[in-house]
């Protein structure tokens, strides 16, 4: 990249910086707010899009994969939604509780969840795993799960993780290889629509 690139480029990131333009909306996004683009709600998220860069995630409760996936708990067990839709969904305060009501009540984490249940108020859960709106890409959990692709194979080994991590990059070549790998179709409109 030339130097003048660069120079360019720090200077539309310190402007953008100085005017809260690469910070996260501190307010619900409104139609006024996306005259920007369609694709994106701020500058910032677009800047972020363009070079690449994933937000850091940080969870309300720090819910440790590793404990459940070694109790018996499968990826099912609170995503119950992936085997029947396009969403594997993030779980409901009440799937928690199914167990949580009598296991491990004295602990500060699921005193934390039952405190949830008992205000009858969701986990702010964060999503880890999106595509950019600009990609428009519609994944289907559903029929991922029908041809036995193991969960890890797009979200990393969850048994090695506790709080879930960002471990594999969905880009398109990932998708296609993958796709082409499994004899799947790797038509636009599959992924694009």
């Amino acid at each position: 990249m030339r130097r003048s690139t660069i120079a360019i480029l720090v200077i539309l990131v310190a402007v953008s910086t100085a005017c809260g333009w690469l910070s996260e909306p501190s307010r619900p996004v409104t139609p006024a707010d996306t005259d920007f683009s369609p694709a994106y709600s701020s500058v910032g998220d677009a800047t972020r899009d363009f070079f690449g860069v994933k937000r850091a995630v940080v969870q309300p409760i720090e819910f440790s994969h590793t404990l459940h996936l070694s109790k018996g708990a499968t990826c099912n067990t609170c995503h119950e939604a992936a085997a029947r839709g396009p969403v594997a969904g993030l779980p409901s305060v009440k799937t928690c509780m199914i167990c949580h009501e009598s296991i491990a009540t004295d602990r500060p984490l699921i005193q934390k969840v039952a405190d949830y249940d008992k205000r009858k108020v969701e986990i702010p859960w964060q999503r880890v795993y999106e595509f950019p709106r600009a990609s428009h890409v519609r994944f289907q959990h559903a029929p991922h799960v029908r041809a036995n692709v193991e969960c890890a194979t797009c979200h990393g080994n969850l048994a090695e993780q506790t709080v879930a991590e960002r471990r594999v990059d969905l880009t398109m070549p990932f998708c296609v290889n993958c796709h082409t790998t499994k004899r799947a179709s790797n038509d636009c409109m599959t992924c694009h629509y």
